[in-house]
């Protein structure tokens, strides 16, 4: 006869009821997976963790390191800079605000930004300041180069429009170096009939201006400033393009400019578009 006072005990098999609520060892399966997310102890066996305090994974403070590390190349080349960008944007993502837990990859996504934010200014700051620097001594050389010309020195405008390691040695007498070589003479006799000659024949009282800012740029390998000049006394009405070409000696830490197109302006011809 069973005792239906007690109303733990199923009156059919005698045996406790299943209410739903976890025991004390333990409670159902499903219980402990809605309380938390069971972990093996050291001494105490399975501990139950709430699910609140499992990190979350920002996978762009990962993007960002990465990106950060390869923003070296802005340094190489400014079109590079757009990694320094995308990394600045994928570390911002990653660190926006988070709750009790900070998410596993904003370590990496501040390495990121930092990594980017420095290869970013450098990859700015060098081509600003290579720019500069040598901006000014072509714009140097090209303006000794036209007094050289004005004054008539066509074997030393010659000589300038050489590579270093090709001139003749600066104590040799020029004039007598080009009339005892057949080659020289002939280049001489070439140079009479070109800008060389032109631009001579105005003087060496013209004061030279730059018609535009001086462009440095690197192609093939070579370092080049292109620079215009125009005669503000109109005595030559056309812009004038002198193309330098700067070789750097890896002996001294030096190196040496030389004129590689001396010529008069000319605007760029493209096709029309063929419809």
């Amino acid at each position: 006869m069973t005792d239906s006072s007690n109303p733990d005990l199923d009156p059919a098999a005698g045996r406790p009821q299943d209410t739903g609520s976890p025991s004390k060892e333990g409670g159902s399966l499903g219980s402990l997976h809605a309380a938390g997310i069971p972990r093996m102890g050291a001494e105490d066996g399975y501990q139950l963790v709430d699910e609140e305090d499992v990190p979350p994974l920002r996978a762009s403070g990962i993007v960002c390191f990465i990106l950060g590390l390869l923003s070296f190349w802005a340094t190489v080349a400014w079109q590079m800079l757009i990694l320094p960008i995308v990394a600045i944007i994928f570390g911002i993502i990653a660190m926006r605000k988070w709750g009790k837990v900070r998410p596993a990859g904003t370590t990496a996504a501040v390495l990121g930004l930092v990594l980017a934010s420095a290869f970013g200014a450098a990859g700015i700051v060098i081509p600003t300041m290579k720019q500069r620097t040598l901006g000014k001594q072509a714009e140097y050389f090209a303006r000794e180069f036209l007094e050289v010309v004005g004054d008539g020195e066509v074997e030393l405008a010659l000589e300038l429009q050489k590579q270093a390691r090709n001139r003749q040695l600066g104590t040799m007498d020029l004039k007598k170096a080009y009339a005892n070589d057949k080659v020289a003479s002939e280049q001489r006799e070439d140079a009479t009939e070109g800008m060389v000659s032109t631009i001579g024949a105005l003087g060496p009282d013209i004061e030279w201006e730059l018609a535009e800012p001086v462009r440095v740029f690197f192609k093939y390998g070579i370092e080049k400033a292109d620079t215009y000049w125009i005669d503000p006394s109109n005595k030559e009405s056309r812009k004038i393009q002198i193309l330098l070409e700067w070789h750097p000696n890896e002996t001294d830490k030096t190196g040496q400019w030389n004129v590689s197109l001396f010529q008069y302006h000319r605007e760029l011809i493209v096709a029309p578009t063929v419809l």
